[in-house]
């Protein structure tokens, strides 16, 4: 459960969920208007449609001399790098196509660049779903353009086609560097709005998912120089003995990536038929992964890092297994015997996860998922920093992610309240930067949109309020009846002082306080007279005698 705080949150800027849902969609409803995204998407690809044909205008215009078998051969290299691309989260591919579009510039020329980007057209048209037509579209086009473009500056910035000799490799330098430069800027900038998550500014996507890119373009394109060099030298031999190793490695890392999508979807479905039984929330290790993964996103882990954190996020609950199956599905709340009991499963997860090499590296983050940043977590009591980032990243999309599913004990929260839940408890329950990555992840996504109504402050000391009398107070010989009157039935379980106030009884309590006062005064005066009225008696006794 989520520790909470004293902050109070507008709940009127809430949305969503809250309002009620149509199962069924009758003939007189109003059509939806398409989403946002939609619309991004229809203009893009139309300006990627625009522009590719004003290129092609431009280099048809400008053409003068190329070398076509060299364009169907470089674009048959073409085809092959697209057809073993990566892919990218959250959505794109990641080749090595720069690689023959730069020997293209080199041997062939601007037009001959672009018609070897046109080459990758079938494997777009057989990775075409979901978005069909379109994505096959935008992907020929965007690259035409880019590669065209590139092919422009590369000729009118002082380059040209590479000498036999290599007496000009020198001046291509600078020219090479601008091609890849503008190459890199519009293929990026062009799939940004397509690739950029709902909500999520299109530029701050850019900076934060592709900027990270360029080292891995200007790798590529510096091969693509060298191989334009060996490739007049040797031509077609010089192909095959630049391209086949680079595509070798580069066919190896993508069966590794593919491996590593195997190995996650075989952890989903093992949690997935453990969670379909009795002792665990059943798609709860799923939802505890999916925010987890955007939370991580957003504070900008490395691909590597996500993938281990998702792993840890799958795994986080494996621990239960090993305990009492009573005590895990006890529909009420657990005893401080069953509690210690189950505090004890990030252990026993850590351990089972820890006994795989390929696991290992998760089992910090499994075993101090439950810590709290101050310090009353389990099962070592850490605090802050001192917990690791990807615990302190799962102990939310835990906390979120429970909360919304049902138990015997308590109604789930809906995504707006759990929200709200986390954000209270920032600094005591869950680390605060973690939460502010949090509050992006959930704005972004339409879970959470309220605000803090009043600014937290520190506690400060509370005035005792002071009893003040009133003079028109009545006394207590008001209330209380006179010899021979009856008193008033009064109904059941109620005491002699009901109903009477302060007013009725004030004299009597005067009056009982000045015999009070007067009692304890004269207590006080005889407690100070003993020995001199012991003396006077002995003086008055021996003057008696005399």
């Amino acid at each position: 459960m989520v520790k909470r705080s004293s902050l109070e949150f507008d709940e009127s800027l809430f949305d969503g969920d809250s309002k009620p849902r149509r199962s069924k969609k009758r003939k007189d409803d109003v059509p939806r208007e398409p989403s946002p995204r939609l619309g991004r998407v229809d203009n893009v690809l139309a300006v990627a449609i625009v522009l590719a044909i004003v290129i092609l205008a431009i280099l048809g215009l400008t053409y003068t001399r190329e070398n076509w078998f060299a364009v169907v051969l470089l674009g048959l290299m073409f085809l092959t790098s697209e057809l073993f691309a990566l892919p990218m989260r959250p959505a794109g591919r990641l080749s090595i196509a720069l690689l023959p579009l730069v020997m293209a510039m080199m041997i062939s020329g601007p037009l001959g660049t672009a018609v070897v980007a046109a080459f990758g057209l079938p494997i777009f048209f057989l990775e075409r779903e979901p978005q069909g037509w379109r994505r096959v579209t935008f992907n020929t086009a965007q690259l035409v353009f880019a590669a065209g473009a590139a092919g422009l500056v590369f000729k009118y910035t002082g380059g040209g086609i590479l000498d036999a000799s290599l007496n000009n490799g020198g001046k291509l330098v600078l020219p090479w560097i601008l091609a890849t430069l503008v190459f890199f800027v519009f293929n990026t900038l062009l799939v940004m709005p397509m690739l950029a998550p709902k909500g999520e500014k299109v530029f701050r996507f850019w900076q934060r998912r592709l900027l990270g890119k360029l080292p891995g373009y200007v790798l590529y394109s510096g091969i693509g120089f060298l191989a334009a060099i060996v490739y007049i030298r040797l031509e077609f031999p010089a192909v095959v003995l630049l391209f086949a190793p680079i595509l070798a490695i580069r066919v190896v890392y993508t069966r590794y990536a593919t491996m590593r999508d195997v190995c996650d979807d075989t952890t989903l479905a093992i949690m997935e038929g453990v969670e379909g039984g009795s002792m665990f929330m059943e798609g709860h290790s799923l939802g505890v992964a999916d925010i987890a993964v955007d939370i991580a996103d957003e504070m900008e882990f490395a691909d590597e890092d996500i993938h281990f954190l998702r792993q840890a996020a799958l795994l986080h609950d494996i621990g239960k297994l090993a305990l009492d199956p009573s005590v895990v599905d006890k529909p009420g709340p657990l005893t401080p015997e069953e509690y210690e009991e189950i505090k004890q499963h990030p252990l026993i997860g850590a351990r089972i996860v820890s006994k795989e090499p390929s696991f290992a590296v998760v089992a910090p983050t499994v075993r101090h998922h439950h810590e709290m940043t101050d310090g009353s977590g389990y099962p070592d009591g850490l605090s802050g920093e001192t917990i690791p980032l990807g615990a302190r990243i799962l102990a939310i999309a835990d906390a979120f992610d429970a909360m919304q599913r049902p138990v015997s004990y308590r109604e789930p929260l809906n995504k707006h309240e759990a929200a709200s839940e986390v954000v209270r408890a920032k600094g005591i329950q869950f680390d605060p930067e973690v939460v502010d990555a949090f509050v992006k992840v959930a704005i972004r996504r339409g879970l959470w949109t309220g605000a803090l109504k009043d600014k937290l402050r520190m506690p400060t000391k509370v005035q005792q309020p002071q009893l003040t009398v009133s003079s028109d107070q009545p006394t207590l010989a008001d209330a209380v009846p006179e010899a021979g009157e009856t008193a008033v039935a009064r109904p059941s379980g109620m005491t002699p002082a009901d109903g009477i106030s302060y007013d009725d009884v004030r004299g009597e309590i005067e009056k009982d306080m000045r015999e009070w006062k007067r009692t304890e005064s004269g207590t006080r005066r005889r407690a100070r007279e003993p020995k001199r009225k012991a003396g006077s008696r002995k003086k008055k006794s021996e003057e008696d005698k005399g």
